[in-house]
């Protein structure tokens, strides 16, 4: 069926643009497979959980988690120690030191900063956005449509699907399906049990080679 053509003012443009953010690459090596903004201690009870969607060990050592605020202002929360090495469908855990109550020890804690409610997260290597996850429009990272804030002093947090003994694997560069509201949260770090799962992806292999040559 063929559709009219409508014209659509600059404004009206931009306004359907801001209600998504930037679609980074989709990875083919680590994801943030679980985080949370906020817990049952306040602000400050936060964690960033790494997840290895492909199916080979893969060494993060000096890659870096990242928040940003709703005006698009960031800081690096941390770095991962050299020569650590994640295996599929293992994770790494980063937590807030001011008041993570996890029952999962971090296997590293932030050195700086914190993430805020309304903001964003990332993981990078170097300068590269991996995975990113968006709370506002104004946010320095999101993909696709946003989360919605956490804004309650509750154990729960954002798990990206399948979830659980599933694994993290989906990513199809959009927070909204990649993502699922779960309570308890439920923190993982390097120790934990490793799943394996096939990922969904938002590109085709062919795609993908052509953004990593």
């Amino acid at each position: 069926m063929r559709l009219a053509t409508r014209l659509v003012s600059p404004l009206a443009l931009l306004a359907v643009l801001g209600s998504f953010a930037t679609a980074f690459a989709t990875s083919t090596t680590l994801v943030i497979g679980e985080f949370r903004t906020r817990g049952p201690n306040g602000a400050d009870d936060e964690f960033i959980e790494l997840y290895n969607v492909s199916t080979s060990p893969f060494l993060i050592g000096g890659w870096t988690v990242h928040a940003s605020d709703n005006a698009g202002n960031t800081v690096e929360l941390g770095m991962v120690t050299g020569g650590i090495v994640v295996f599929p469908g293992c994770r790494y855990l980063f937590a807030n030191p001011n008041g993570y109550s996890g029952s999962v020890a971090p296997d590293q804690w932030f050195t700086t900063g914190s993430i805020p409610d309304d903001g964003g997260v990332s993981v990078q290597n170097g300068t590269i956005v991996m995975d990113a996850a968006g709370m506002s429009p104004g946010s320095a990272y999101g993909e696709g449509t946003l989360l919605a804030p956490l804004t309650t002093n509750v154990d729960q947090g954002y798990e990206r699907k399948p979830g659980g003994s599933l694994g993290s694997g989906q990513d199809t560069d959009d927070n909204a399906t990649d993502f699922q509201l779960i309570s308890p949260s439920d923190p993982q770090d390097a120790a934990s049990t490793c799943h394996t799962t096939t990922p969904a992806r938002g590109r085709t292999w062919g795609e993908l080679k052509l953004l990593y040559r």
